[in-house]
Protein backbone atom coordinates (compact mmCIF):
# COMPACT_ATOMS: atom_id res chain seq x y z
CA UNK A 1 0.00 0.00 0.00
CA UNK A 2 1.74 2.90 -1.46
CA UNK A 3 0.69 5.52 1.48
CA UNK A 4 -0.64 2.97 4.01
CA UNK A 5 3.08 1.57 4.62
CA UNK A 6 5.14 3.63 2.02
CA UNK A 7 6.50 2.66 -1.44
CA UNK A 8 9.32 0.13 -0.11
CA UNK A 9 6.86 -1.78 1.05
CA UNK A 10 4.88 -2.44 -1.78
CA UNK A 11 8.71 -2.95 -3.95
CA UNK A 12 9.41 -5.62 -0.78
CA UNK A 13 5.90 -7.48 -1.13
CA UNK A 14 6.54 -7.70 -4.87
CA UNK A 15 10.13 -8.83 -4.42
CA UNK A 16 9.25 -11.53 -2.06
CA UNK A 17 6.08 -12.62 -4.63
CA UNK A 18 8.05 -12.81 -7.68
CA UNK A 19 11.55 -14.18 -6.09
CA UNK A 20 9.42 -16.88 -4.73
CA UNK A 21 7.37 -17.61 -7.75
CA UNK A 22 11.03 -17.72 -9.36
CA UNK A 23 12.02 -20.57 -7.10
CA UNK A 24 9.17 -22.62 -6.91
CA UNK A 25 9.42 -23.40 -10.37
CA UNK A 26 12.74 -23.96 -10.26
CA UNK A 27 13.46 -20.71 -12.75
CA UNK A 28 16.15 -18.69 -12.32
CA UNK A 29 15.54 -14.77 -10.88
CA UNK A 30 16.69 -12.46 -13.96
CA UNK A 31 19.59 -10.59 -13.03
CA UNK A 32 19.98 -6.68 -14.49
CA UNK A 33 22.10 -4.04 -14.29
CA UNK A 34 19.85 -2.29 -11.20
CA UNK A 35 17.44 -3.98 -9.00
CA UNK A 36 14.73 -2.53 -10.30
CA UNK A 37 15.16 -3.86 -13.50
CA UNK A 38 15.90 -7.16 -12.09
CA UNK A 39 12.41 -7.02 -10.50
CA UNK A 40 10.61 -6.11 -13.42
CA UNK A 41 11.64 -8.91 -15.12
CA UNK A 42 11.16 -11.34 -12.39
CA UNK A 43 8.01 -10.07 -11.96
CA UNK A 44 6.74 -10.30 -15.85
CA UNK A 45 8.61 -13.95 -15.57
CA UNK A 46 5.65 -14.67 -12.59
CA UNK A 47 2.74 -12.81 -14.26
CA UNK A 48 3.53 -14.30 -17.61
CA UNK A 49 3.62 -17.71 -16.09
CA UNK A 50 0.14 -17.19 -14.37
CA UNK A 51 -1.72 -15.61 -17.92
CA UNK A 52 0.88 -17.11 -20.81
CA UNK A 53 -0.89 -14.93 -23.32
CA UNK A 54 1.44 -12.12 -21.79
CA UNK A 55 4.43 -13.67 -23.11
CA UNK A 56 3.98 -12.32 -26.66
CA UNK A 57 2.62 -8.84 -25.18
CA UNK A 58 6.33 -8.51 -23.02
CA UNK A 59 8.17 -10.21 -26.26
CA UNK A 60 6.42 -7.44 -28.40
CA UNK A 61 6.86 -4.66 -26.09
CA UNK A 62 8.61 -1.63 -26.54
CA UNK A 63 8.01 2.44 -24.12
CA UNK A 64 5.75 1.75 -20.96
CA UNK A 65 2.56 0.77 -21.94
CA UNK A 66 3.86 -2.47 -23.35
CA UNK A 67 0.30 -3.10 -24.70
CA UNK A 68 -3.28 -1.44 -25.37
CA UNK A 69 -6.28 -3.03 -27.44
CA UNK A 70 -6.51 -2.21 -30.73
CA UNK A 71 -9.12 -4.11 -33.07
CA UNK A 72 -8.29 -7.90 -32.24
CA UNK A 73 -4.65 -7.58 -31.75
CA UNK A 74 -5.05 -8.25 -28.41
CA UNK A 75 -8.29 -10.69 -28.66
CA UNK A 76 -6.36 -13.41 -26.67
CA UNK A 77 -5.28 -10.84 -23.85
CA UNK A 78 -9.23 -9.85 -23.44
CA UNK A 79 -10.42 -12.85 -23.07
CA UNK A 80 -7.79 -14.61 -20.61
CA UNK A 81 -9.28 -11.48 -18.73
CA UNK A 82 -12.96 -11.65 -18.97
CA UNK A 83 -12.31 -15.30 -17.58
CA UNK A 84 -10.14 -14.77 -15.00
CA UNK A 85 -13.03 -12.05 -13.36
CA UNK A 86 -15.66 -14.87 -14.65
CA UNK A 87 -13.75 -16.84 -12.26
CA UNK A 88 -13.29 -14.93 -9.33
CA UNK A 89 -15.12 -16.68 -6.44
CA UNK A 90 -16.86 -13.87 -4.85
CA UNK A 91 -17.55 -11.93 -8.04
CA UNK A 92 -21.39 -10.25 -7.75
CA UNK A 93 -21.50 -8.59 -10.83
CA UNK A 94 -22.12 -8.89 -14.26
CA UNK A 95 -19.84 -6.79 -16.79
CA UNK A 96 -18.61 -7.30 -20.03
CA UNK A 97 -21.62 -8.60 -21.80
CA UNK A 98 -20.50 -7.89 -25.12
CA UNK A 99 -17.17 -8.30 -26.37
CA UNK A 100 -16.87 -5.38 -28.21
CA UNK A 101 -13.76 -2.47 -29.22
CA UNK A 102 -13.74 0.98 -29.03
CA UNK A 103 -13.89 2.96 -32.61
CA UNK A 104 -10.61 4.05 -33.77
CA UNK A 105 -11.73 8.20 -32.43
CA UNK A 106 -12.92 6.68 -29.49
CA UNK A 107 -9.57 5.06 -28.41
CA UNK A 108 -7.53 7.82 -29.08
CA UNK A 109 -9.38 9.95 -26.85
CA UNK A 110 -9.59 7.46 -23.78
CA UNK A 111 -6.20 7.01 -24.50
CA UNK A 112 -5.35 10.50 -24.15
CA UNK A 113 -6.79 10.79 -20.73
CA UNK A 114 -4.93 7.80 -19.66
CA UNK A 115 -1.78 9.61 -20.81
CA UNK A 116 -2.55 12.94 -19.77
CA UNK A 117 -2.94 11.77 -15.87
CA UNK A 118 0.31 9.50 -15.99
CA UNK A 119 2.38 12.79 -16.85
CA UNK A 120 0.31 14.49 -14.01
CA UNK A 121 1.13 11.71 -11.72
CA UNK A 122 4.41 11.70 -12.72
CA UNK A 123 5.03 15.20 -12.18
CA UNK A 124 3.41 15.30 -8.67
CA UNK A 125 4.49 11.74 -7.61
CA UNK A 126 6.91 10.00 -9.54
CA UNK A 127 7.22 7.38 -7.12
CA UNK A 128 3.53 6.27 -7.46
CA UNK A 129 4.36 6.56 -11.41
CA UNK A 130 7.78 4.38 -11.42
CA UNK A 131 5.28 1.96 -9.44
CA UNK A 132 2.79 1.86 -12.07
CA UNK A 133 4.99 1.15 -14.97
CA UNK A 134 6.51 -1.79 -12.78
CA UNK A 135 3.54 -3.86 -11.21
CA UNK A 136 0.69 -2.42 -13.94
CA UNK A 137 2.74 -2.47 -17.44
CA UNK A 138 -0.20 -3.70 -19.60
CA UNK A 139 -3.23 -1.52 -20.43
CA UNK A 140 -6.03 -2.80 -21.95
CA UNK A 141 -8.22 -0.40 -23.69
CA UNK A 142 -12.24 -1.87 -24.62
CA UNK A 143 -15.22 -1.13 -23.46
CA UNK A 144 -16.44 -2.67 -20.42
CA UNK A 145 -20.83 -2.83 -19.81
CA UNK A 146 -20.88 0.19 -18.36
CA UNK A 147 -17.88 0.99 -15.55
CA UNK A 148 -14.73 2.36 -15.82
CA UNK A 149 -12.36 -0.83 -15.81
CA UNK A 150 -10.73 -2.74 -13.34
CA UNK A 151 -8.30 -5.35 -12.31
CA UNK A 152 -8.66 -9.14 -11.49
CA UNK A 153 -6.31 -11.18 -9.28
CA UNK A 154 -5.64 -13.85 -11.75
CA UNK A 155 -4.20 -11.32 -14.47
CA UNK A 156 -1.77 -9.59 -12.29
CA UNK A 157 -0.25 -6.55 -14.24
CA UNK A 158 -3.60 -5.75 -16.66
CA UNK A 159 -5.26 -3.11 -16.60
CA UNK A 160 -8.73 -3.01 -18.22
CA UNK A 161 -9.64 0.33 -18.82
CA UNK A 162 -12.69 2.83 -20.59
CA UNK A 163 -12.24 5.78 -18.64
CA UNK A 164 -15.82 7.97 -18.73
CA UNK A 165 -16.20 10.56 -21.39
CA UNK A 166 -17.14 13.12 -18.10
CA UNK A 167 -14.39 12.37 -16.44
CA UNK A 168 -11.80 15.18 -15.07
CA UNK A 169 -8.29 14.53 -14.92
CA UNK A 170 -8.74 14.33 -10.85
CA UNK A 171 -11.07 11.14 -11.50
CA UNK A 172 -8.79 9.68 -14.00
CA UNK A 173 -5.83 10.15 -11.53
CA UNK A 174 -7.73 8.68 -8.53
CA UNK A 175 -8.80 5.95 -10.47
CA UNK A 176 -5.65 4.48 -11.86
CA UNK A 177 -4.66 4.76 -7.81
CA UNK A 178 -7.95 3.36 -7.10
CA UNK A 179 -6.66 0.56 -9.59
CA UNK A 180 -3.39 -0.04 -8.55
CA UNK A 181 -4.32 -0.33 -4.70
CA UNK A 182 -6.23 -3.54 -5.88
CA UNK A 183 -3.08 -4.95 -7.41
CA UNK A 184 -1.55 -4.26 -3.92
CA UNK A 185 -3.77 -5.96 -2.07
CA UNK A 186 -3.55 -8.98 -4.51
CA UNK A 187 0.31 -9.19 -4.20
CA UNK A 188 -0.46 -9.05 -0.41
CA UNK A 189 -2.53 -11.14 -0.69
CA UNK A 190 -0.17 -14.10 -2.40
CA UNK A 191 2.56 -13.66 0.24
CA UNK A 192 0.68 -13.42 2.97
CA UNK A 193 -2.82 -15.36 2.38
CA UNK A 194 -5.92 -13.39 3.79
CA UNK A 195 -9.31 -15.46 3.99
CA UNK A 196 -9.66 -18.25 6.01
CA UNK A 197 -12.82 -19.89 3.90
CA UNK A 198 -13.58 -17.94 0.82
CA UNK A 199 -17.17 -19.42 1.19
CA UNK A 200 -18.18 -18.03 4.49
CA UNK A 201 -17.32 -14.51 2.65
CA UNK A 202 -20.18 -15.42 0.68
CA UNK A 203 -22.60 -16.15 3.35
CA UNK A 204 -25.00 -13.42 4.02
CA UNK A 205 -24.08 -12.77 7.69
CA UNK A 206 -20.93 -11.81 6.98
CA UNK A 207 -21.98 -9.17 4.31
CA UNK A 208 -21.05 -5.97 4.78
CA UNK A 209 -21.12 -2.24 3.99
CA UNK A 210 -18.78 -1.33 1.17
CA UNK A 211 -16.89 1.69 1.54
CA UNK A 212 -17.38 3.29 -1.43
CA UNK A 213 -20.18 1.79 -3.16
CA UNK A 214 -22.03 1.47 0.30
CA UNK A 215 -24.15 -1.49 -0.97
CA UNK A 216 -23.57 -4.85 1.09
CA UNK A 217 -21.36 -7.05 0.20
CA UNK A 218 -18.68 -10.23 0.72
CA UNK A 219 -15.35 -9.23 3.12
CA UNK A 220 -12.91 -9.47 0.06
CA UNK A 221 -14.30 -7.06 -1.54
CA UNK A 222 -15.28 -4.08 1.06
CA UNK A 223 -11.61 -4.92 2.67
CA UNK A 224 -10.56 -3.91 -0.64
CA UNK A 225 -13.21 -0.78 -0.51
CA UNK A 226 -11.66 0.21 2.96
CA UNK A 227 -8.36 0.60 1.62
CA UNK A 228 -9.02 2.11 -1.37
CA UNK A 229 -10.78 4.55 -0.24
CA UNK A 230 -7.99 5.25 2.99
CA UNK A 231 -5.11 5.79 0.81
CA UNK A 232 -7.55 7.90 -1.76
CA UNK A 233 -7.83 9.99 1.35
CA UNK A 234 -4.36 10.34 2.25
CA UNK A 235 -3.39 11.06 -1.52
CA UNK A 236 -5.26 14.11 -1.06
CA UNK A 237 -4.53 14.80 2.26
CA UNK A 238 -0.62 14.52 0.91
CA UNK A 239 -1.35 16.85 -1.66
CA UNK A 240 -0.42 14.08 -4.00
CA UNK A 241 -3.09 14.75 -6.36
CA UNK A 242 -3.58 18.15 -5.79
CA UNK A 243 -6.80 20.33 -6.70
CA UNK A 244 -9.67 17.84 -5.58
CA UNK A 245 -11.23 20.35 -3.11
CA UNK A 246 -11.96 22.60 -6.09
CA UNK A 247 -13.09 20.16 -8.73
CA UNK A 248 -16.59 18.56 -8.61
CA UNK A 249 -15.79 15.11 -8.67
CA UNK A 250 -17.73 11.92 -10.41
CA UNK A 251 -15.37 8.77 -9.30
CA UNK A 252 -15.28 9.07 -5.63
CA UNK A 253 -17.18 11.01 -3.67
CA UNK A 254 -15.52 14.24 -1.56
CA UNK A 255 -13.52 13.89 0.96
CA UNK A 256 -16.22 13.99 3.98
CA UNK A 257 -18.86 11.58 2.66
CA UNK A 258 -15.81 9.33 1.35
CA UNK A 259 -13.93 9.61 4.97
CA UNK A 260 -17.69 9.15 6.27
CA UNK A 261 -18.47 5.97 4.30
CA UNK A 262 -15.19 4.15 5.13
CA UNK A 263 -15.35 4.58 8.72
CA UNK A 264 -18.88 3.12 8.28
CA UNK A 265 -17.39 -0.09 6.69
CA UNK A 266 -14.79 -0.05 8.95
CA UNK A 267 -17.21 -0.35 12.40
CA UNK A 268 -19.01 -2.89 10.55
CA UNK A 269 -15.95 -5.14 9.53
CA UNK A 270 -15.23 -5.06 13.10
CA UNK A 271 -18.22 -6.42 14.63
CA UNK A 272 -17.70 -9.20 12.68
CA UNK A 273 -15.91 -12.62 13.78
CA UNK A 274 -12.45 -11.47 11.84
CA UNK A 275 -10.09 -14.22 12.95
CA UNK A 276 -12.59 -16.92 12.06
CA UNK A 277 -12.76 -15.43 8.74
CA UNK A 278 -9.28 -13.42 8.15
CA UNK A 279 -5.89 -14.21 8.14
CA UNK A 280 -3.53 -11.71 10.93
CA UNK A 281 -1.89 -9.97 7.45
CA UNK A 282 -5.70 -8.35 6.07
CA UNK A 283 -6.92 -7.57 10.13
CA UNK A 284 -3.82 -5.83 10.60
CA UNK A 285 -4.41 -4.02 7.71
CA UNK A 286 -7.58 -3.48 8.60
CA UNK A 287 -6.33 -1.90 11.56
CA UNK A 288 -4.06 0.26 10.05
CA UNK A 289 -6.17 1.97 8.06
CA UNK A 290 -8.72 2.09 11.18
CA UNK A 291 -5.62 4.24 12.72
CA UNK A 292 -4.81 6.40 9.60
CA UNK A 293 -8.40 7.63 9.33
CA UNK A 294 -8.66 8.51 12.66
CA UNK A 295 -5.25 10.69 12.18
CA UNK A 296 -7.13 12.21 9.10
CA UNK A 297 -9.94 13.13 10.63
CA UNK A 298 -8.05 14.68 13.56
Amino acid sequence: MISLKGPQSVVETAYVVSSAHASRTQQQFPVAESQFDALRAGYQLMISDMQPVLRDVFEAAGEYPVAVIDGKEHEGLRNAFLKGIAEEASVDYDIFREQQVFGAEELAAKRRQITDALEVVGENWPEFRALYELLVPVLLYAPDGGLAGGTSSTVLGVLWLAPKEHWNSIDVQEFLLHEFIHHTLFLEERRFGFYRNMDLLMEDQYLTRSAIRKDRRPLDKVLHSIVVGTEVLLARQDNRIPGYADTVLSLHPQSDELRDGVAASLDEVFELPLEKLLQPRPIEILELCRKRLAEISA
